[in-house]
């Protein structure tokens, strides 16, 4: 199996990893290569600057007269008598230079826009000799050397990049055959968990009336309980083939009407909400405002599991509201409850599969998949899932999902 089978979601999530390594790598790279770069301009910075003073100290302090200097060097020299000298060839900005204003030493100095060092030395017979050298050749240098290392340091990036990208998707190879063989695996075996469950619930069902008709309380709690166990894992799998399902067949989309989903599941879970005493309610803004694009049952088994996940946490009394409304581009679904509610710092939790809050309870046995899984086909549809509420006072889930219009034509993303 190669990554070309993994499911569009698993592709889209290989894609991101390859794009992060290869930008990571070229952070580092860059860090490392603008690290380098700048330590070694700084180095032959220092150097050059070095080099340059001891040029002309060792200039001042060994010339003899002012007629062969090293190159570069123009020296200026003043006899005790007053005489002034000065090389051949000096620039005339110099030539109005007095030996006499320089201190002893290394000192710098501008004429114009051209920068200067300086050395003064002073002989035994009282002559001033002063060597200077003009830097502005050594700024042109450096401005070569600056550009030199920025154009190595660019090419060394991309050139990061380009072998980040590389090493990323041999690194995400396994990982998409690894999400491939699971939603494989996942497929399979829910769909060939469905059926023996569903023959076993139903024979758990026969049982439940048989025993009822022998009035024993007690093993009548314990069928009921069967069969409540029974109806779990069966939605569990039925979660989990449409997951899987959902992830590998985009192009089931179609136009659905997200306020006729939440109104059938509505009518469906009347029933139920009537038995536990609380009351379920429907509410939509304008008809066709709602049309997004989609899989019917796939949105269809999620507003139902929020739905019994509201009630599941209600109370005797309580209510529930399904709303739906356009929003701009998006179709906002809402299900919201006045029952036993939940922390919002513990949101991102609930969101995870087997995420279960810590006061949880509810009717019935629960497994902690439904909003996971919920949350799964609402990205699948290029959407997304919130959770608000406060403990004890209720809880609201909101899935937003693009409209119709606004639906890009590329496959959904996870």
């Amino acid at each position: 199996m190669n990554r070309s089978g993994a499911a569009p979601a698993d592709r889209a999530l290989l894609r991101r990893a390859t794009r992060a390594i290869a930008v990571q790598t070229g952070v580092a790279v860059a860090i490392v290569v603008v690290a380098v770069a700048g330590i070694a301009f700084l180095v032959d910075a220092r150097a050059q600057t070095a080099r340059v003073q001891e040029t002309v100290r060792t200039a001042a302090r060994t010339a003899d007269d002012v007629t062969d200097p090293p190159a570069g060097v123009v020296l200026l020299a003043r006899s005790a008598d007053g005489r002034l000298q000065r090389s051949p060839g000096a620039p005339a900005r110099l030539t109005g230079l007095d030996p006499s204003k320089f201190g002893l030493g290394r000192s710098t100095f501008t004429v114009g826009s051209d920068s200067y060092q300086a050395f003064t030395s002073v002989r035994a017979n009282g002559t001033r000799f002063v060597a200077v050298l003009n830097t502005g050749e050594l700024g042109e240098e450096r401005d070569r050397l600056g550009r030199a290392l920025l154009l190595a340091g660019v090419i060394g990036i991309v050139g990061a990049a380009v072998i980040g990208g590389l090493i990323g998707r041999r690194a995400t190879r396994p990982l998409g055959d690894a999400l491939a063989l699971q939603r494989r695996f996942v497929a399979d075996a829910s769909h060939e968990l469905r059926t023996p469950l569903t023959v076993l619930h139903t024979r758990a069902q026969i049982l439940s009336r048989h025993v009822g008709a022998n009035n024993d309380p007690a093993l009548t709690d314990q069928v009921r309980e069967l069969v409540a166990d029974t109806r779990a894992l069966g939605e569990v799998v039925e979660d989990l083939l449409l997951s899987a399902e959902l992830q590998h067949r985009p192009d089931r989309q179609e136009r659905v009407d997200l306020a006729a989903v939440g109104a059938d599941v509505v009518r469906a879970f009347a029933p139920y909400a009537e038995e536990l005493g609380v009351e379920l309610r429907f509410e939509a803004s304008s008809p066709n405002e709602g049309v997004v694009a989609g899989v019917r049952s796939s949105l269809h088994r999620a507003v139902g599991a929020l739905v019994d996940n509201a009630l599941a946490h209600n109370r005797t009394g309580g209510h529930v509201t399904v709303g739906v409304r356009r929003r701009g581009d998006e179709v906002v679904l809402t299900v919201a409850d006045d029952g036993e509610g939940l922390d919002p710092e513990i949101a991102d939790t609930l969101l995870r599969r087997f995420g279960r809050g810590e006061q949880a309870s509810g009717h019935g046995r629960r497994f902690g998949l439904g909003l996971a899984l919920v949350r799964e086909v609402v990205q699948a549809h290029r959407g997304r899932l919130d959770l608000d509420g406060r403990p004890g006072v209720g809880a609201t889930v909101t899935m937003v999902l693009p409209a119709l219009e606004r639906v890009d034509p590329r496959p959904p993303l996870q």
